[in-house]
């Protein structure tokens, strides 16, 4: 008897590392409620160019931590991102890509912390706001998922993926990464104050969104009281008509790496402020409305390799304080009204 107990301990014990091991057995039997979402998240798309070929239902098929763009846990087994983004084909100069609709199926994938759907063609429908209940996303990159073809018009359009708010982010605390380039933004009038909400948000991409006219900005958006990290921040043609988003930006002056206002209908003059980013490495205001003079607390920015002014409507002499930037490498101030000479000293900047 107590070798019979023996035996049934260790086949139980071999049932359980096997269900938590994907490499050592069927591991999908083990969690058939990620498989069956992931195929009902299938049969909501038309799939003209077979990139689910490899999904299917077929006994020798049914692992689905070997399909096109899932990628499982190794201890768990559970599905941890989804990598569904269209391919550019370089013979016919276009998107190959997923069409039709984003199933609330991927509520199954509980484990999900990485999403990226970009480039796919979701014509027009509305981002699902059950997104946003995946309270471990980390990842989420929604860009261009209006269109399979490559449109590089300035104008959002009925074939866009859009939504009307971004209320439905607010849930995802752990979110670090967010793409959402050109989805159509238009209507959702307080978007800055729900990506004030994510207090882990590292990178952010809003670029061709037809972002609305920002309101007046509350004292805890404005005034540094903002907890999110950002270190990168892309907010390129958006036609705002306004400088109002200075205040908000100027919260991240000791993280903020990249940013990319260009074009955004920037007018008035470049701030002093901007010398307080001593982190910056990017900042890119080009095609915009700036006047005035190029503010000489700009070299304050001693951390900026990449520097674009051009195409605005500047005046007056570049500050000497540019030609001491010893990092820059890219300068960047055509088409403007600037005058004067310049020094000898920009033939010691080696890198530029």
């Amino acid at each position: 008897m107590a070798g019979r107990s023996f035996q049934d301990l260790l086949s139980f014990l071999m049932l359980l590392l096997l269900c938590a091991k994907p490499g050592l057995g069927n591991v999908t039997g083990c969690i058939e409620r990620e498989r069956q979402a992931l195929l009902h998240f299938k049969r909501g798309l038309v799939d003209d160019y077979g990139l689910l070929s490899s999904w299917g239902d077929e006994h020798d098929n049914r692992d689905y931590c070997q399909w096109r763009g899932v990628q499982c846990s190794n201890q768990s087994g559970h599905i941890i991102m989804l990598h569904l983004q269209a391919t550019w084909s370089k013979n016919t100069y276009e998107y190959q890509s997923l069409r039709g609709e984003i199933s609330p199926s991927l509520l199954e994938l509980e484990h999900l912390t990485q999403l990226d759907l970009s480039f796919n063609d979701f014509e027009g429908n509305h981002i699902p706001p059950f997104l946003g209940s995946r309270s471990r996303m980390q990842y989420l990159d929604l860009s261009l998922s209006g269109q399979s073809r490559l449109n590089c018009s300035h104008s959002t359009g009925d074939n866009y993926l859009n939504s009307e708010n971004l209320e439905w982010l607010s849930c995802l605390s752990a979110l670090r990464h967010l793409d959402l380039s050109s989805v159509d933004l238009s209507e959702a009038i307080y978007w800055l104050q729900a990506i004030n909400k994510l207090p882990s948000l590292i990178h952010l991409d809003l670029h061709q969104c037809n972002l609305p006219p920002i309101p007046p900005l509350t004292p805890s958006l404005s005034h540094g009281n903002s907890s999110v990290p950002l270190v990168f921040i892309r907010l390129s043609e958006n036609y705002w008509t306004t400088s109002s988003i200075y205040p908000w930006l100027f919260n991240f002056s000791t993280t903020l790496l990249h940013l990319d206002l260009s074009p955004s209908g920037l007018n008035g003059l470049i701030p002093d402020a901007f010398g307080s980013m001593n982190s910056l490495e990017y900042l890119d205001l080009s095609w915009n409305a700036l006047d005035g003079e190029i503010p000489d607390a700009i070299g304050d920015m001693g951390s900026l390799a990449f520097l674009d002014l051009s195409d605005n409507q500047l005046q007056g002499s570049i500050p000497d304080t540019v030609w001491k930037m010893v990092l820059l490498s890219h300068l960047h101030l055509s088409r403007n009204q600037l005058q004067g000479l310049i020094p000898d000293i920009v033939w010691k900047m080696v890198l530029l």
